[in-house]
């Protein structure tokens, strides 16, 4: 069964895309626009209930947001690519956290820095522009290349996509260990396929 991706080129859901070429998966792209109202219809909002991109369609299921669609596409797909530690693998934990750190930390943050807003660390769920970077450099200093040594997983392809941005926008530091990271990250083919050729 096909998986329908629904996707605009200038949107988070290019990062989807990354991940449904690196697992291999058979999908069909279906182009939506912002501004023809497609995304506000009743049938696009069954799927995607703030009408926004990424929206994924498998079968009978539907998913929206990038880590949510993430989470279901590397456990449900693990072959012929494993991109996701198993429930009883002690490694999950550390997969769980830093995938959703991009929805809930980096994402915040580039919104601070692209605004300028201030905030205390207190305040805001996140902290700070300077707390994300700080906890970013602190857990990519041991990335070997990628979070877990030699293996690429759903959690790299939503922190190192970010990252890129984030640091190619001038909106967070490119330290050493986060300039090292996303080097490796984006250097995979299927970035290069998907991201890069967008």
């Amino acid at each position: 069964m096909t998986l329908k991706l629904f996707h605009n080129p200038q949107s988070r859901a290019t990062m989807t895309h990354w991940l449904l070429e690196e697992l291999g998966a058979d999908y069909e792209l279906v182009r939506v626009e912002y501004e023809d109202g497609s995304m506000r219809t009743p049938e696009f909002l069954s799927i995607s209930p703030l009408g926004k991109i990424p929206a994924l369609v498998d079968g009978d299921v539907s998913v929206s947001d990038t880590p949510a669609i993430a989470i279901y596409l590397a456990d449900k797909y693990k072959t012929p690519v494993d991109m996701a530690p198993g429930l009883d693998d002690p490694r999950r934990a550390d997969y769980l956290r830093w995938l959703i750190f991009q929805g809930t930390a980096i994402d915040p943050a580039m919104l601070q820095a692209g605004l300028k807003f201030e905030t205390t660390r207190r305040q805001a769920g996140w902290g700070d522009v300077e707390a994300v970077v700080d906890a970013l450099e602190t857990r990519l200093q041991t990335a070997e290349p990628y979070l877990f040594g030699d293996w690429f997983t759903a959690a790299d392809l939503l922190v190192g996509g970010t990252l890129n941005w984030a640091t190619e926008f001038g909106l967070m530091e490119a330290r050493p260990a986060i300039e090292r990271y996303v080097d490796a990250v984006t250097s995979r083919p299927a970035f290069a396929k998907t991201v890069g050729a967008e």
